[in-house]
């Protein structure tokens, strides 16, 4: 997955056009994304949302949907995320061992105007 520098500004459609064709994401009842506030967590496979989900515990019961990237970030989607109150996507995050601390690429979703 080839994303731009964080100093790039990308349109919507570029911002798609870096991701792999299928998103995924946690959920925790079949539907809706998983999140802890501001952030939400996507990943470029269900390998590695499946991965997270182990590293975070079972007591959360997560498992992983896909959604076609072209679907992700439309309009709907954005504003589920913003009733959300998610302005920071990770993509494909990781869990450092030592501190519990979760790192990666973040996207940052801006407010409407």
């Amino acid at each position: 997955m080839s994303i731009p520098p964080p100093q790039d500004a990308a349109t919507l459609s570029e911002l798609v056009s870096y991701l792999p064709p299928r998103m995924w994401y946690l959920t925790s009842n079949g539907v809706d994304m998983w999140c802890r506030r501001p952030y939400g967590f996507f990943f470029s496979s269900s390998e590695a949302a499946e991965r997270f989900a182990v590293q975070l515990g079972s007591e959360y019961g997560l498992s992983a949907i896909g959604i076609d990237s072209k679907d992700l970030l439309q309009g709907e989607v954005l504003g589920v995320l913003r009733d959300l109150d998610v302005t920071r996507l990770f993509l494909d995050p990781a869990i450092d061992p030592q501190s519990g601390d979760v790192f990666g690429r973040i996207l940052r979703l801006d407010a409407i105007n």
